[in-house]
């Protein structure tokens, strides 16, 4: 008797042991996951600083427009470009834009690529309202 009620006891002691064990390791992972989440936001918004998303001052330069209705209208007058017959004039022959990032409310920049070539633009951008958007190259690279 005195034998079984030890077995049950370390029985029950194990166990308790064993979900001590599982909760600990939840929890560690738990902080894992939000200490990487710290970091992964901090690297989001440092890249995010030079973007019209975060950039205060170049928003309330379209004002009192918004800018979640000024962008939309910058990048379809640049996809209005792409449309044109033999490409965008902007671009080199052939290219098409893999991404475009609107910097502030003068400067884009754009990333391109071809069978052939690859590279980067930076542009000068003018929003007038009610007017098509124009654009201007300012430098590009070729890699």
């Amino acid at each position: 008797m005195k034998r079984t009620a030890l077995m049950i006891s370390c029985a029950l002691f194990l166990t308790a042991c064993t979900n001590d064990k599982e909760k600990v390791a939840q929890q560690l992972e738990l902080s894992l996951v939000r200490d990487s989440l710290k970091i992964y936001e901090k690297l989001y918004e440092e890249a995010a600083y030079f973007s019209i998303d975060k950039n205060e001052s170049a928003q309330q330069t379209f004002s009192p427009e918004d800018i979640s209705s000024v962008m939309p209208k910058v990048v379809s007058d640049f996809v209005e470009l792409n449309n044109l017959e033999g490409g965008n004039p902007l671009l080199p022959a052939n290219t098409k834009v893999n991404k475009m990032s609107v910097i502030n409310h003068k400067w884009l920049i754009l990333d391109y690529y071809s069978e052939h070539q690859a590279g980067e633009v930076l542009m000068e951008y003018n929003y007038q309202p009610n007017q098509t958007t124009t654009f201007k190259v300012l430098d590009i690279v070729t890699y």
